[in-house]
Formats: structure tokens, sequence, C-alpha cells
């Protein structure tokens, strides 16, 4: 009788230790996330590959902003100029556009809707158009830009090169 209560302990035991090691292991890998790329590794001056050249240069001010200005020249002329800015307040990341000559010179703002691994989805549904901007971090030199509608369509791909 001690012989079958030492072999059932011992069973038993055996069974909770897989059990435990088993939700360690869930644990450990299963709430792993895959890191997220910094929105920060965006920082430097980018350039459209094509015809029309377009420029976006970002620098960081602090933490929690990154400033930026999109422009488009032709020759030593300014064709499109609007300034950039990505901040994180409240743990919140809003991207904001200005335009001079369009909505009254106001900046508008983008929150963060989605993130990925490298890439960041902001919207807001109320701008005319766009009003979605992703960024997607393709590599160390290489950055996509997209705008387009709620509904993804009007969409325009900005293909970058990092000059510097």
């Amino acid at each position: 009788m001690a012989a079958v209560k030492h072999k059932m302990t011992t069973k038993l035991q055996r069974m909770l230790m897989e059990l435990a090691t088993a939700c360690l292991f869930v644990l450990f890998f299963g709430c792993q996330t895959t890191p997220k790329a910094n929105i920060g590794e965006i920082a430097g001056l980018w350039q459209t590959e094509g015809n029309m050249l377009y420029y976006e240069h970002w620098a960081p001010r602090n933490d929690s902003v990154l400033e930026g200005r999109g422009f488009s020249l032709n020759g030593s002329d300014t064709l499109f100029s609007e300034k950039l800015k990505i901040e994180t307040s409240k743990g919140a990341m809003t991207y904001f556009a200005q335009v001079s000559d369009q909505n009254k010179g106001a900046a508008i703002p983008f929150p963060l809707v989605k993130q990925t691994k490298n890439s960041w989805i902001f919207e807001n549904p109320q701008h005319d158009y766009p009003n979605r901007i992703i960024y997607t971090l393709l590599n160390d030199s290489t950055l996509d830009a997209r705008i387009e509608n709620i509904r993804g369509k009007k969409a325009k791909t900005f293909h970058f090169k990092r000059i510097r």
C-alpha cells in the first residue's frame, strides 16, 4: 500500500513539475512581442526616387518630439513645403502636418492608430485628404510614406532613400 502511495505521489509530483515547466515556457515565450522600431529611426534627410524629387528631413527636438519638413524643389525654387511633427504626449503618438496655404495654416493632427514592427499608421477621418498617413521603415536606408483616404483609395506612395 505504501509503495503504491509513493508511486502515485511521485507520478503526481512529476506531472506538477511538467505543468509548471509548461506554464513558465508560455509565460516567458508567449508574452514576448516582436520588438518595434522606434519612430526616431526616421531621423535624417530622405529623397524620393523618380522624376519628381520630394524630400523629407526629420530631426529629434527632444525625447518626445521629432520635427520634420517636407519639400519639393525645382532647381533652387521651392514648389511645395510643409512643416511636419511627430509628438508623443501622455503615451499617445500624433503626426502633425502644416501647409501654410491650406487649412488656414493650422497644423492638422493625425493620431497613431496602429504600429507594427516597422510601420506607423496615422489617421484623421475628419480631414479632407489625406485621412491616413503610413510610414514604413523598410531598412536603414529605405522609407516608404503613403497617403490615402480612409478607405485606402486615392493612394500615393513616396519611396525614399536616405541621403544623410
